[in-house]
């Protein structure tokens, strides 16, 4: 469950500005300027946060300015949506600082993955607002990134994505409201006011660069909560630079397969050359005979 009724934001047009905020780790313009003129290529105007070159320590920039960027962005009326310029870490030290209630009176367009997850689970359950799971700037020059995104955004497009090269764990069918994002994120997030409620949803997870014992390690964090006994289903999406591909698929298979409900592996989401865009908190339905999972409503308004 969340704390309101589901909120979408509008449909993005072409010659709209489009805000770009750093609130995890530090970034450099040489990493994003691809990225901005992918926007600007595209008819979008990239609007940047006032701190969003900010850098201290491992961070970009103070709690409290990366807060701000992110208040600035929603509040602004001529910023139609919000991308996140890359992940890192520093998002979760912000979710105590932000007003909820301005963003769920300002509903727009908000897109990140990896450290964003906190952001994207946060506000959907604090708002109701679906989040984009999807491309940081720095990643829009790869693949098709890009232009999966803006049909997501633009269109009332409704994704139906297939997972060929994927492996079924447990086979079945399984309907229920789509979240998901980093594994290590959605750890973090356990036991906090800010992890929406688990029950009934297919959960799709990522990572990049974590050894395979923390990996066996967050799953069984989770299986020792019992979040994952109340999801509909699971899906595994790129888990990159974590070890050799067998041994990863045994670790999610050996803690997983105890579990009573569909389980896949082969979502083209993560840090990998191809990250498609997903619309967290939106009811999905997945069929593992045919390697489908379907999203039943467009993204936004």
């Amino acid at each position: 469950m969340i704390n309101h009724p589901i909120i979408k934001g509008n449909r993005l047009k072409k010659n709209q500005t489009v805000g770009v905020i750093a609130p995890g780790s530090p970034v450099s313009k040489s990493e994003i300027e691809k990225g901005l003129s992918l926007l600007e290529f595209h008819h979008l105007k990239p609007g940047l946060g006032e701190h969003l070159f900010d850098s201290v320590k491992y961070l970009a920039g103070y709690d409290i300015d990366r807060t701000s960027d992110l208040h600035r962005m929603f509040l602004d009326p001529d910023i139609k949506a919000i991308f996140c310029a890359r992940g890192g870490y520093g998002t979760t030290r912000l979710l105590h600082m932000i007003d909820f209630d301005t963003i769920q009176r300002n509903p727009k367009i908000l897109v990140g993955f990896s450290d964003i997850t906190a952001l994207l689970f946060a506000i959907y359950k604090k708002t109701g607002l679906i989040t984009i799971h999807g491309p940081t700037l720095s990643q829009l020059q790869k693949n098709d990134n890009l232009t999966y995104l803006l049909r997501l955004i633009t269109t009332p497009y409704r994704p139906e994505i297939t997972m060929k090269r994927g492996k079924v764990i447990k086979s079945g069918q399984a309907e229920g409201i789509l979240l998901g994002g980093n594994l290590s994120i959605i750890c973090s997030l356990c036991g906090t006011s800010f992890l929406p409620s688990l029950k009934n949803t297919i959960l799709f997870v990522e990572e990049r660069g974590e050894s395979l014992y923390r990996i066996d390690r967050m799953l069984t964090q989770l299986l020792l909560t019992n979040i994952l006994k109340e999801l509909s289903a699971i899906i595994i999406g790129q888990i990159d630079d974590c070890g050799e591909e067998d041994a990863i698929e045994a670790i999610f298979e050996e803690r997983l397969s105890g579990l009573k409900i569909p389980i896949i592996s082969g979502l083209p989401v993560g840090h990998g050359e191809e990250n498609i865009s997903l619309p967290l908190g939106l009811p999905a339905l997945l069929d593992t005979d045919n390697m489908v999972l379907k999203i039943k409503e467009p993204a936004v308004s």
